[in-house]
C-alpha cells in the first residue's frame, strides 16, 4: 500500500476522504496527545451541520422534516442522531421536583406519608388517587390494591427516602416512555393524514423532529421559568409550532390543521398522563 492509497479499501486517494468508502485519509496512529486531541475535536465540535439543523428545527417549524423527506439529507443532521443529542441533554438537565415530605402533606392514594395527621396550612400533594364516591373500575381497583399492598412499606420507611426512590425510578422510566411515544405518534399522524398517501416512515420522521423540538422547548422554558414564572407563557408556542409544522410538511390549510393540532395535543397529553401514572405505579411496585 502506497501513501496515496486508502488504508481501508486500497483505492487511490484524491482528497481528505476516500471517494470509494468515505474513510478519512488521516492516520489514527501517532503521539497519544495528537490522537486524543483529534478524538476530542470530533466528539465535542459543533460543525455547521449540527448548528444549522438545530437552528432550523427551533425556528422554522416543519422545514427540517420537509427537507429530509425531499431527499436533501447531506446538509442536515439525521433525525435519530438529533433526537439522541437533545434527549441526552434533556434528561441530564431536567429533573422532576420531588415533594418535601417534612413540610408538605404528601398522599399516595389517600395514604399520608411521614405523619399520622396532616399539618394545617401546609400544601397538599396527592400522588395517584381516585374518587371513592363512585364505583371504581377494574383498573382503579387493581391500582388501589397495589397501593394498599405497599402501605406497610410506605409507613415504616423514611418517607423522604421513599419519595426520592420513587422519583428517581420515574425519571429512569421517562426516556423509554418518550421513545415508545414515537411509533404511536406516527400512527396517529398516519390516521389523520390517511388521504395524503404518505408512508409511515414520513410520519415517523415528523414525529422524531417534533418530539426533539418539544424536549428542546421544554428545556428553554424550564430554564427561563426558574428565573421568572411568567416565562411559562411560552408553553403557548407548542400548539403554534405543531400547527405550522404540519402545514409545512403536509401542505394543508389552517382550517384543517388547527382541529388536528388540538386533537393531537389532547391525545398526546392523555398518553403522557397515562404513561406517567403507569411509570409511577411500576416504580411503586419495586419499593
Amino acid at each position: 500500500m502506497t501513501i496515496n492509497q486508502c488504508a481501508n479499501c486500497d483505492s487511490e486517494l484524491q482528497g481528505a476522504f476516500c471517494s470509494s468508502c468515505g474513510q478519512s485519509a488521516k492516520s489514527r496512529r501517532g503521539p497519544i496527545w495528537q490522537v486524543s486531541a483529534e478524538f476530542a475535536e470530533e466528539l465535542f465540535s459543533l460543525d455547521s451541520k449540527v448548528l444549522k439543523s438545530l437552528g432550523t428545527l427551533l425556528m422554522k417549524p416543519g422545514v427540517l422534516s420537509a427537507r429530509f423527506l425531499e431527499g436533501k439529507r447531506a446538509s442536515v443532521l439525521p433525525p435519530v442522531r438529533l433526537y439522541l443529542v437533545i434527549s441526552l441533554l434533556f434528561f441530564f438537565v431536567f429533573q422532576i421536583p420531588t415533594p418535601d415530605v417534612s413540610n408538605d402533606n404528601v398522599y399516595i392514594n389517600g395514604i399520608l406519608l411521614g405523619r399520622d395527621v396532616p399539618v394545617e396550612g401546609q400544601p397538599n400533594y396527592s400522588l395517584v388517587g381516585f374518587d371513592t364516591k363512585d364505583e371504581l373500575s377494574l383498573v382503579e381497583n387493581w391500582l388501589n390494591s397495589m397501593v394498599l399492598d405497599k402501605e406497610a412499606v410506605l409507613k415504616s420507611t423514611n418517607p423522604q427516602v421513599t419519595m426520592e426512590k420513587l422519583f428517581n425510578k420515574l425519571e429512569n422510566f421517562l426516556p423509554n416512555l418518550l421513545i415508545l411515544f414515537l411509533p404511536f405518534f406516527a400512527v396517529l399522524m398516519k390516521l389523520l393524514y390517511f388521504f395524503k398517501r404518505r408512508l409511515y416512515f414520513d410520519h415517523l420522521i415528523f414525529s422524531l423532529h417534533f418530539q426533539t423540538w418539544l424536549m428542546g422547548a421544554v428545556l428553554i422554558i424550564y430554564a427561563l421559568a426558574l428565573q421568572n414564572p411568567w416565562w411559562a407563557f411560552l408553553s403557548l408556542s407548542v400548539p403554534i409550532y405543531l400547527a405550522k409544522a404540519q402545514k409545512t410538511v403536509y401542505k394543508q390549510t389552517y382550517w384543517l390543521v388547527i382541529p388536528k393540532t388540538i386533537f393531537i395535543l389532547i391525545i398526546y397529553l392523555g398518553l403522557l398522563i397515562l404513561g406517567g401514572v403507569t411509570a409511577f405505579m411500576i416504580s411503586l411496585s419495586q419499593l
